[in-house]
């Protein structure tokens, strides 16, 4: 019987003798709880993130201005989600 071996069945007995006697082991101190984030009152999910998505929607007239023109586009992209892989990117994809 190795020295850890022995160590380890005398911290056993030790306890079962506690417990028989009507002493308690006790046990170590609980961990402190993984703190609890707030989550967002409102969450959306990738399928309402799409659903809002109107394909022929245009810029509204208010941000036609100059202001921001440097950021706007003519056309809004479409959510990449909706957008087809390319062959190549559906190979990688794939053969993960």
């Amino acid at each position: 019987v190795t020295s850890i071996t022995s160590t380890l069945l005398f911290l056993s007995s030790h306890r079962l003798r506690a417990l028989s006697s009507g002493g308690s082991v006790t046990s170590p101190p609980p961990s402190p709880a993984m703190p609890k984030y707030k989550l967002a009152e409102y969450r959306y999910g990738r399928e309402e993130m799409l659903a809002l998505y109107i394909k022929d929607n245009k810029v509204p007239e208010d941000m036609q201005d100059k202001e921001f023109a440097a950021i706007l586009q003519d056309e809004p992209m479409q959510p990449l989600a909706l957008v087809p892989l390319t062959e190549e990117e559906g190979r990688k994809r794939w053969s993960r």
